[in-house]
């Protein structure tokens, strides 16, 4: 048991770095539910995009929020029931992020960053879906690995946030300096492939753990 606690406590600690990220880059401008003082530049002509919006960012960090005490084995053992309820209110979340997320995705500006809300979208159900359906046959061990990689999905958004500044540094390295718009600049140029990125460094990251875990 100690033992563990052990191994899971360096993954809760990224988790948390991550949700705090997530937290304070992404969804705190919109608890005020102010659409001047979002990051989502909105279509006049849907006036739907901002709830739908608000519906989808607030229903993907309720996943972020919760989806983390899946893991902690103590509450698998000691309150199986509320791991359960716990693993529902996650599907729920992702079910109806997901959904928005197709329609928010369909009005944003950049085909880019479009096909990497339907990627995202596609990779969460799939994970999510294939986790679920281990776990109606019993397969635990199939279900754990499952619900790692929707984890993994879920948290793209706050890697995507956590790496921007890293890439903003890199590019003042490499070009010397920013360019005459400033942070703001490089960071509309960084939208179209900061999710990529995210995607990418996630799903490796979980592989890797995912590897670990099957050679023991």
């Amino acid at each position: 048991m100690t033992r563990a606690k052990r191994k899971l406590r360096p993954g809760l600690v990224i988790a948390f770095v991550l949700f705090a990220g997530a937290t304070g880059f992404a969804v705190g401008p919109y608890f005020l539910l102010d659409p001047s003082l979002g990051r989502v530049d909105l279509d006049p002509a849907f006036p739907m995009h901002f709830p739908l919006l608000l519906v989808h960012i607030f229903a993907s960090f309720l996943a972020l929020a919760v989806g983390w005490l899946q893991f902690l084995p103590a509450l698998r053992r000691s309150r199986p029931g509320l791991h359960r309820l716990v693993g529902r209110l996650y599907l729920i979340c992702i079910a109806v992020g997901g959904g928005t997320a197709i329609v928010v995705g369909a009005y944003t500006d950049s085909f880019i960053r479009q096909m990497a809300f339907l990627v995202l979208v596609a990779l969460w159900f799939y994970t999510t879906g294939r986790g679920y359906a281990a776990i109606r046959r019993k397969q635990h061990a199939a279900h754990g690995l499952w619900m790692l990689r929707s984890y993994a999905v879920t948290l793209v958004a706050a890697t995507a946030r956590i790496v921007t500044p890293f890439c903003i540094a890199i590019y003042a390295a490499t070009h010397g300096g920013l360019p005459p718009g400033g942070v703001r600049s490089v960071v509309s140029l960084m939208l179209d492939f900061n999710i990529w990125l995210a995607l990418l460094i996630n799903l490796l990251a979980v592989e890797w753990v995912i590897a670990k875990r099957l050679l023991r």
